[in-house]
C-alpha cells in the first residue's frame, strides 16, 4: 500500500515543485534585459564567422533581424553562399548545390518564429503551451526545462539556466526537405548590448553536422539597407509561379 502511494502521489508532488513555465519565461525575459530594452530594439545586425567542425571549413556569416524579417547568409569556400530569408510573407533558402526554395507549413512557421529578435517576449504569439517538464544539465550547470508547442510544428525544449535564467539551449524535430530531423542549439558567450544580453556563440547540431557561429559583433538599431529583406530574384520568380492559375 505504501508502495501504491508513493506511486501514485510522488510524481504529483514533484509536478508541484516545479515553478510554472509562465514565471521562468518572464524571469528570463527579465534577466535579458527586460521587455522595455528588447521592444527598443527595432533591428539587429550580427557578423562573424561560422565553423563546419570536423571538415576544417570557416567563413563568414551575417544576419539580419527587423521586426518579424530575417536574412541569413552563410559564404562557404568551395560552395558559395548559403541564404535564408523571411520578408514577413514568404520563407525561403538558396544555395549554389540545390538553388531556390520556398519553405511552406511547419518549415515556415519556424522560421518566422526564429526570426523574433526575442521570441520571449511574445512568445504567446507563436506557442500554444509552455510547460515546465523537469530539469537538466547543460554543460555541467543545472537548467530548467520548458516544454513549448507551437502553434505550428512539434514541441521544442528550452532549457535556461537556473542561476542566470539565460536561454542556453534549445532542442526540436524540425520538418526539413529530408524528412523530420531532430535538432539541438546551444547558445553562449552572453554580453550586453544596448541593455540586452546577447549570445556571442551559437552551435547547431543536426544529424551528424557541428556548426559554431561566433560573432564579433552585435548591433541593434543600425541602418540596415531598405531592399535588405527582398527577396532574391530566384524566389521572387519561384513566388510568382506559384500564383499563376493552373493550366
Amino acid at each position: 500500500m505504501k508502495f501504491l502511494y508513493a506511486f501514485l502521489v510522488a510524481p504529483l508532488l514533484f509536478a508541484a515543485d516545479l515553478p510554472s513555465a509562465d514565471k521562468l519565461l518572464q524571469l528570463s525575459l527579465e534577466r535579458s534585459g527586460g521587455a522595455q530594452a528588447i521592444a527598443k530594439a527595432k533591428n539587429a545586425v550580427m557578423t562573424g564567422t561560422v565553423e563546419m567542425a570536423g571538415h576544417n571549413i570557416t567563413g563568414p556569416v551575417e544576419l539580419y533581424q527587423e521586426g518579424s524579417k530575417s536574412y541569413t547568409v552563410i559564404t562557404v569556400p568551395g560552395i558559395g553562399k548559403m541564404e535564408e530569408g523571411f520578408d514577413g510573407e514568404t520563407a525561403w533558402d538558396m544555395n549554389a548545390l540545390q538553388g531556390a526554395r520556398i519553405k511552406d507549413g511547419e518549415e515556415k512557421a519556424n522560421i518566422e518564429r526564429s526570426s523574433k529578435i526575442s521570441v520571449l517576449s511574445s512568445w504567446r504569439d507563436y506557442y500554444k503551451q509552455a510547460k515546465t517538464v523537469g530539469s537538466e544539465d547543460v554543460g555541467g550547470k543545472p537548467a530548467w526545462k520548458v516544454e513549448m508547442t507551437p502553434k505550428e510544428g512539434k514541441p521544442e525544449v528550452f532549457y535556461f539556466d537556473k542561476d542566470t535564467m539565460l536561454l542556453v539551449r534549445t532542442t526540436a524535430i524540425v520538418a526539413t526537405p529530408l524528412g523530420e530531423i531532430p535538432v539541438e542549439a546551444m547558445m553562449g558567450d552572453y554580453r550586453v548590448v544596448d541593455g540586452i544580453k546577447t549570445p556571442f556563440t551559437m552551435t547547431e547540431k543536426a544529424m551528424s553536422q557541428v556548426m559554431v557561429m561566433k560573432f564579433d559583433k552585435v548591433q541593434y538599431n543600425v541602418p540596415i539597407a531598405a531592399d535588405r529583406f527582398d527577396l532574391p530574384p530566384a524566389v521572387k520568380a519561384l513566388a510568382a509561379k506559384r500564383k499563376q492559375p493552373p493550366q
